[in-house]
């Protein structure tokens, strides 16, 4: 049983972005207005933006040679998955080890710290290599 849209049933979301510096926002934005009708916590929106900047950040920042990033999603009954796929070079984030932990703030380097974060943000993250593509997909709870 999947959550319920106020008003009935929602197709599936779909954008195809450019991969470029304002993607991220032009994802959010559409993203969120397809979410509207859904009953997501104010957490699970927060979690949800979260998840979704940093994933398609990585692509822009991370894989010079990717042109196009296509963002799907869908709400179920565990709350909404999320898929990033982008044209860029194979790169698997999730088998990257994780960054050195810090102590102080002085000891911090910058970066390295957006996968981490997903993950503890998602219920689920996977990647898959796909038809020459690069494809995340991370699983945020309604609540």
């Amino acid at each position: 049983m999947a959550l319920a849209a106020h008003g009935g049933e929602q197709a599936p979301f779909l954008l195809q972005l450019a991969s470029a510096s304002d993607a991220s926002e032009q994802a959010r934005l559409a993203l969120l207005g397809w979410l509207a009708p859904f009953p997501f916590s104010e957490q699970a929106i927060f979690r949800i933006e979260v998840v979704l900047e940093e994933l398609v950040t990585n692509v822009v920042r991370h894989s010079c040679d990717a042109e196009m990033i296509v963002l799907e999603a869908e709400v179920d009954e565990d709350g909404l998955l999320l898929a990033v796929t982008d044209d860029g070079e194979p790169f698997d984030p999730l088998g990257s080890p994780e960054p050195a932990r810090y102590v102080t703030l002085e000891d911090a380097v910058p970066g390295g710290q957006g996968i981490p974060l997903i993950k503890r943000l998602s219920n689920e993250v996977t990647y898959q290599r796909l038809g020459g593509r690069n494809r995340m997909t991370a699983r945020v709870a309604a609540t």
